[in-house]
């Protein structure tokens, strides 16, 4: 890499970092230059990259047509459960023609007229999950009993899977999306979830419906893509939705409950108070914890710094929504902040395309909750929770209420 601005004396900064606080982006990606320009990096798994901080320099690049999201190209950076082949249909990881092919096919089951439409299907899911929750007592760990299930239901209804699939689902992504599980399990449960997939587009094909799956295999029968590419796309979906939507649920009820006069806000209309919320949780936890990442294709230059063609590069979402150019006071969990900027979902070509209906299932549920259980509170200490630090999408592993 060439254009590198390092402190004098200071150590590099190995990304990813560990965290110094449950909350803010890690204290070494603020290490880097006084202006807060884009600097040089040691990636954990060997090489360097550009680790991009500010909102503005992310956010530009994030558009630009100069980076690639290809992670076959030579020099990609390596992160925790980054792959180096780019793996068929999962489009994430494509550049133009091959991402707007493998994406378009599935632009209309996330338009904001089909997410909103399915707006009294979640409701209905959110209802029964408090049923069944204070069916048992006057508690509940929110993750395991409402906030995992509740999109597991979503996406099995979108994908039209049986409900008996669900734990099979749930338990091979998060060893997908575990750091601390070994390379082989990790392998060995995307194979399982390739296979599962795989065996759900062949009995659409023989038993269509009006489902997801469904018209992956008829796009199968119409050239458009191969079974492999329709597998890769399922599997890009199901990770993308349900362990994000999860923590984006159970982060919101957090964050409302650690302030009581937030909480007795919410519970007096939660109405009117569960969208600012999820989106005041999208900015200030942005849930993603590494990434996106990467490879620069020609020269660029940006923040001050000139990015040369060939150079690994590393968008910081997290410090993003904090920088304080763009949200005053960003360590508050703020739910009169106008939260339109945010970069939760990125920006441009690849922004999130489940974003809206992750969203909206959050805004339900968080509304939900308020409404039937208006007695909601933490029942063990904030600095008593255990965080997934090593996961992927940044989560506390419970969260005890009552009501």
């Amino acid at each position: 890499m060439s254009g590198q601005i390092q402190a004098e004396g200071v150590c590099p900064v190995v990304f990813p970092a560990e965290r110094d606080s449950r909350y803010a982006p890690p204290a070494p990606y603020r290490s880097g230059p006084a202006d807060g320009g884009p600097f040089e990096v040691d990636l954990a798994y060997g090489g360097k990259a550009w680790l991009i901080t500010r909102h503005a320099d992310v956010r530009a690049l994030l558009s630009d047509n100069r980076i690639s999201s290809n992670a076959s190209v030579e020099g990609y950076p390596m992160v925790p459960l980054s792959h180096r082949e780019q793996r068929p249909g999962v489009f994430l990881s494509m550049d133009s023609p091959e991402h707007e092919h493998f994406r378009g096919l599935l632009t209309r089951e996330f338009s904001a007229g089909s997410v909103a439409a399915r707006r009294p299907l979640i409701a209905r899911h959110v209802d029964r999950l408090i049923d069944r929750m204070t069916a048992q007592g006057r508690s509940a760990e929110l993750v395991t009993a409402f906030a995992d299930r509740l999109p597991c239901h979503v996406i099995g209804e979108l994908f039209g899977a049986g409900s008996e699939d669900e734990n099979f689902v749930q338990q091979c992504l998060r060893a997908r999306a575990t750091h601390d599980k070994s390379l082989a399990r990790r392998l060995s449960a995307g194979e399982q979830m390739r296979r599962f997939l795989g065996d759900l587009v062949a009995a659409k094909r023989e038993n269509p419906a009006d489902d997801l799956i469904t018209r992956l295999a008829a796009a199968i029968t119409a050239g458009k893509v191969t079974e492999e590419e329709a597998v890769g796309m399922a599997t890009l979906v199901l990770a993308a939705s349900l362990d994000a939507t999860s923590a984006l649920t159970t982060l919101t009820v957090l964050s409302i409950l650690q302030d009581e006069a937030r909480a007795e806000l919410v519970r007096a209309n939660p109405t009117r108070w569960a969208r600012p919320a999820v989106e005041e949780a999208l900015r200030f936890w942005t849930v993603i914890q590494h990434g996106p990442l990467r490879t620069a294709t020609a020269d660029i230059e940006i923040g001050g710094r000139l990015i040369r063609k060939g150079d690994r590069v590393v968008l910081q979402l997290h410090s993003a929504n904090w920088d304080s150019a763009v949200f005053e006071r960003p360590e508050m969990f703020d739910l009169d902040r106008d939260t339109q900027s945010h970069l939760a979902f990125g920006h441009g070509v690849h922004r999130c395309l489940g974003g809206g209906l992750g969203q909206l299932e959050a805004t339900v549920a968080v509304e939900g909750l308020f409404t039937r259980l208006p007695g909601l509170t933490l029942d063990a200490a904030a600095d008593e929770l255990v965080y997934r630090d090593e996961d992927l999408v940044y989560n506390v592993r419970a969260l005890p209420l009552s009501w």
